[in-house]
């Protein structure tokens, strides 16, 4: 148990962020036409360059349509590049790409060989600067990974959209089966592999198509032109256009709406098992009519109640959560995770901790001192951020003070008029925390990001179900003062 704890402590002390740039290889599919939109449709998406593969469409077919596309967004600046490798399946649904238009075509006889440049890009780049989104084949990452001996220093991560949730398996490993298990068996890089595990529940349908008809934005004027055609339209009304690629424009804004695993030995290789797919429709939804933001405010000018303005996973168990355990929970454990950096586990019991003690003295805010016993140190520490934000009790105020116990533990004592009270965690709920921390620990190892989509989750399942009349002990504390 030290070692876990030891563990814990240096996890919830580094949680890691990210800012990345993105490098976009295509083979220019209908899906390949959706996510690439969406991902332009965002400006803190950072794209330094796109590279036409053969697949869908001849590589110089490819790169007319992203050309025309850029132009289109007025982003024809971000350089279109060419692998001229050639696939290894020939797709039936080729003829019929052929003859569909993205934006006003772009003649490209020829363009510049994508190597040399994604090589001077990456040697400019600080480590890990860059993530690679790989729509088609991986024959591109093959070919940088034998040429350029920093691409695994430069490169996080690829994201790879294959039609099957099996690595080895789905039409792009198809493409180019020695290039895929090439990068697959590195085990110098990640690779998160993204797949349709629902069929037909995420379709871009007539319901999207005519959101995007009656809202103004870019990317719904896009979507528009493109499926107005008559070809892709009678593919419309057969609800033919399942999500694919654009589910790693969906992983691109919010990976924990995925559940990723890993499967060893391949420790470097995650594929999702499942998704939100509630969530990602209701993603798809805002970004077309420009509802969508990744914005995390931290001040509000007034409490927000419109479901839009919460991140997809809370915004779907919003409404059971009030109803369940009330609105002041509801703004004690928002406000919580906001000042606390991130959602976390013992920053949402500390928030329920605090309700129930003001409901115990049946008082407003700043009614309360409060003496921690989760010392200073995560993970018990982070309670206390709950605790200042429920009750009122703040270090500024000098209303909270944190006991120097050489043992921490998940309690604190409440104070009111000379009438104090100890509320604590119960070990049965304490137990359950500990057992999903340290299987993420497990599953993920330290400071990865896998982690923290885990205790996040947990912490919205906490949150949710967990009663705060039922989760504590309370007990009155006689001869006590609290300094």
């Amino acid at each position: 148990m030290p070692f876990i704890l030891l563990s814990i402590n240096a996890v919830f002390a580094n949680e890691p962020v990210f800012k990345q740039k993105y490098i976009i290889d295509t083979d220019c599919a209908t899906d390949d036409f959706r996510a690439i939109n969406l991902l332009l449709s965002r400006p803190e998406i950072e794209i330094s360059a796109f590279i036409a593969s053969d697949g869908t469409l001849e590589t110089t077919e490819g790169a007319s349509r992203l050309k025309g596309l850029l132009k289109e967004w007025n982003k024809d600046s971000i350089p279109v590049l060419c692998n001229y490798s050639k696939a290894d399946v020939n797709p039936k649904w080729k003829a019929f790409n052929q003859h569909i238009k993205w934006a006003e075509t772009q003649t490209v006889d020829s363009c510049e060989d994508f190597s040399p440049y994604i090589e001077k890009t990456l040697d400019a780049a600080e480590e890990k600067e860059y993530t690679f989104i790989c729509l088609g084949s991986l024959s591109s990452v093959a070919e940088l990974m034998d040429k350029y001996p920093l691409f695994t220093a430069k490169v996080r991560n690829i994201v790879w959209y294959n039609s099957s949730v099996f690595p080895r398996e789905g039409f792009n490993y198809d493409c180019n089966p020695f290039a895929a298990d090439k990068v697959l068996d590195a085990e110098k890089i990640r690779v998160d592999i993204i797949s349709n595990t629902s069929q037909h529940e995420l379709i871009f349908d007539q319901e999207l198509f005519h959101l995007a008809q009656e809202s103004g934005t870019h990317l719904a004027r896009t979507l528009t032109s493109f499926h107005r055609q008559p070809e892709v339209n009678a593919l419309l009304n057969d609800n033919h256009f399942i999500f694919m690629d654009e589910l790693v424009a969906a992983y691109i804004f919010c990976p924990g709406l995925f559940n990723m695993t890993i499967k060893l030995p391949y420790i470097s290789i995650r594929y999702n098992t499942s998704y939100n797919t509630q969530a990602i429709k209701e993603m798809e939804r805002d970004l077309i009519t420009g509802n969508y933001t990744s914005e995390r405010n931290i001040v509000f000018n007034a409490f927000p109640s419109r479901r839009e303005l919460y991140n997809y996973d809370v915004r779907l168990m919003m409404d059971s959560a009030i109803a369940k355990h009330g609105h002041e929970e509801w703004k004690a454990c928002v406000i919580t995770d906001e000042f606390h950096g991130h959602l976390g586990i013992f920053s949402i019991v500390g928030a329920k901790m605090g309700i129930l003690a003001r409901e115990y003295f049946n008082v407003e805010h700043d009614h309360l001192s409060v003496k921690s016993y989760a010392g200073i140190t995560p993970p018990y520490s982070c309670m206390n951020d709950g605790i200042q934000v429920s009750t009122g009790a703040t270090l500024g105020q000098g209303t909270i003070s944190v006991s120097s116990d050489s043992i921490s533990r998940p309690e604190a004592i409440f104070t009111h008029d000379d009438i104090s009270i100890k509320i604590r965690l119960k070990d049965e709920y304490l137990k359950i925390i500990n057992k999903d921390i340290n299987e993420g620990i497990v599953k993920f190892g330290l400071e990865d990001e896998g982690y923290w989509k885990l205790v996040r989750q947990a912490a919205l399942r906490y949150w949710l179900e967990w009663d705060r009349n039922e989760i504590f002990e309370i007990n009155t504390v006689t001869n006590w003062n609290i300094n």
